[in-house]
């Protein structure tokens, strides 16, 4: 063996093996976080290839498009999608979380295409998922099991199925947030320390932004996790507590200008048609024997073909969920009593997911008039998934004090096995292209995109979502932007912005004139700068209104009404706080010293 290393000695020295192997140990998480990403590259690598996939949601760029009309416009925080609605608008962003739109146009302004710009929002989520999961779990277990948690994570089935099938963006990246906010209340109870207070608010706040149904579903999550966290330090419980109460009406603030319209405007638009069928609950409950034992990535469905969503768990990550169990007891014999209830609560999570997502818990749903707004039981499978990823890396807790060639050797059969098992998951169905006569057309540039192909058909059947009160008929699709209905006029459109019309209108008599826009809260109806009243046609809802006879200015805006504006104002006063906050805690003298004891890693390194 002497021999052996002599030999090799030279070739250690000539590629700085030992540098090498010196910087990673010195770094952690730093090393694992270059590792996850590599690692994830199975999983997000289908994703670059250009082109868009055909998911069951194929209005991502369309939203970004209208995000970036709304901040073109200074309409901000974006409410009205213009274009939506077969051109007469719909109330989107009141009610759908904005945030991964708001990056996507952040993302198309650095120079990526509409459809660039979603694929990369589809990468971001996942690898921030992953990395995510890795610090949550790198604090639990150390930087080789948090490495074995993200990576399960990233290759859990139900994520491939959020990208490559349902395309459901906004959820993934929530179930990117959960973990994070997870591991900042982690720190914050744990280490009783005020820095982690706007982390804390802001993950919740963006976790809100990301998917409202994903915040429902992780919130008690988050709850029992800090009360049990709260629970395990006794009596100096009363500071960590008040500060995690403070983060949470903070990060409420945050978010207010979303979620206070959200909750209190519900009834100016048609709630019902997102819980009728087939989005009655009822209709989406998984056998057990499907969750656990399914394995299958057939979307064949988009294209028309039998079947239904395939909602699984995973046999790997099912198995290491369970096997993870002993764990718990040997680390709190160990008195490793913080990762051993953290086992607990992980398990805890996954069986009361897969409960939630069975009919076992049908009287539930039957109770709580909320959950209907879930619509599938089977979205549960995120915290399920969470849950099993976290426990994935936990044996590796009970390994570190033993020799690194063992460790390493268990994480990578640990990874092996879960990118093995889980990476043909992560394959489109197709990837649209321009191909003439497809019965579901695809289009490959944006321009094709929005004028034809995918759009139209997702747009007719997504056009009920937050259809406002007022309409009982849905219009064909928008002609003109103004016409008149009764009198003699000339109308002239003299622009057109994303919440806001302005008319010249040249009235040879009294006339009538009907605006191709829905009604809704708070539109204003203004001639010759006075505001006047208006009306919604029947049946249609748009916004209708009278004009005496001569040459009139008229304006047409949606302004606020005292809910947004409340929210609006909280929401600009907490992120005044919060900028206000991190500055001053980075440069206070605690916070530098801190920087210098946690070394080059990350904080919990």
């Amino acid at each position: 063996m002497m021999h052996v290393a002599e030999t090799l000695r030279p070739w250690r020295e000539r590629l700085h093996i030992d540098s090498i192997v010196a910087f990673i140990a010195a770094r952690p998480a730093l090393a694992g976080s270059v590792a996850l990403v590599l690692l994830a590259s199975f999983a997000y690598w289908p994703l670059l290839g250009g082109g868009m996939i055909l998911t069951g949601d194929t209005l991502h760029a369309w939203r970004i498009f209208e995000i970036g009309r709304c901040l073109d416009d200074g309409q901000l925080p974006c409410r009205w999608a213009a274009e939506l609605g077969n051109g007469y608008g719909l109330p989107l962003f009141n009610y759908y979380p904005p945030l991964p739109y708001y990056a996507g146009d952040l993302l198309h302004r650095l120079g990526f295409s509409y459809l660039g710009a979603v694929n990369a929002l589809y990468v971001l989520g996942l690898l921030g998922a992953g990395l995510a999961m890795f610090t949550l779990a790198n604090r639990l277990w150390g930087a080789l099991g948090g490495l074995v948690s993200g990576v399960a994570y990233v290759y859990a089935p139900y994520l491939a199925l959020d990208i490559y099938m349902r395309g459901a963006l906004a959820e993934l990246w929530a179930l990117a947030l959960a973990p994070a906010l997870l591991w900042a209340v982690y720190e914050l109870v744990t280490s009783s320390r005020s820095r982690y207070l706007p982390l804390v608010a802001l993950f919740t706040a963006l976790l809100l932004l990301s998917h409202s149904l994903v915040a429902l579903i992780v919130m008690p999550a988050v709850a029992a996790w800090a009360a049990v966290l709260l629970a395990s330090k006794g009596r100096s419980a009363w500071r960590p507590g008040l500060m995690g109460a403070a983060a949470a009406l903070w990060g409420a603030g945050l978010a207010a200008f979303f979620t206070l319209p959200a909750l209190i405007e519900g009834s100016d638009v048609q709630l019902e048609n997102l819980v009728r069928w087939p989005f009655d609950y009822s209709q989406h409950f998984v056998g057990p024997g499907a969750l656990f034992f399914e394995r299958t990535a057939d979307y064949g469905f988009l294209l028309g073909g039998p079947g239904g969503t395939p909602v699984q768990i995973g046999w790997f990550h099912w198995a290491l969920a369970g096997l993870s169990l002993p764990a718990a007891a040997l680390l709190w014999r160990g008195s490793k009593r913080l990762p051993a209830l953290a086992i607990v609560l992980f398990a805890l999570f996954f069986a009361s997911g897969v409960y939630m997502t069975t009919s076992a818990s049908e009287s539930i749903w039957d109770t709580f008039d909320s959950l209907r707004f879930v619509q599938f039981p089977w979205r549960y499978m995120g915290l399920v998934s969470l849950a099993a990823a976290g426990l994935a890396g936990a044996w590796l807790a009970l390994l570190r004090e033993r020799s690194l060639a063992l460790q390493l050797l268990v994480a990578a059969a640990l990874i092996g096995l879960l990118i093995g098992s889980g990476s043909f998951y992560f394959q489109p169905l197709h990837r649209c292209t321009v191909e003439a006569g497809r019965a579901i057309p695809c289009a490959g540039s944006d321009a094709e995109y929005f004028s034809s192909g995918p759009y139209a058909a997702s747009e007719v059947g997504s056009i009920l979502d937050y259809l406002p009160e007022r309409v009982s008929v849905i219009p064909e699709r928008i002609a003109e932007r103004a016409a008149v209905v009764d009198g003699s006029a000339t109308v002239r459109v003299t622009d057109a912005g994303s919440d806001s019309l302005s008319l010249r209108v040249e009235a040879d008599t009294e006339a009538t004139i009907q605006a191709s826009i829905f009604d809704f809260p708070n539109w204003r109806v203004r001639i010759d700068g006075e505001a006047v009243r208006h009306t919604a046609s029947a049946p249609h809802g748009l916004i209708t209104f009278d004009l005496p006879e001569g040459t009139h200015l008229v304006e047409l805006k949606l302004e606020d009404t005292a809910t947004r504006r409340l929210a609006n104002s909280i929401s600009l006063a907490s992120w005044g706080a919060l900028l206000l906050v991190v500055p001053i805690a980075l440069l206070t003298p605690s916070f530098v010293a801190w920087r210098r004891r946690s070394g080059p890693g990350w904080p919990g390194d």
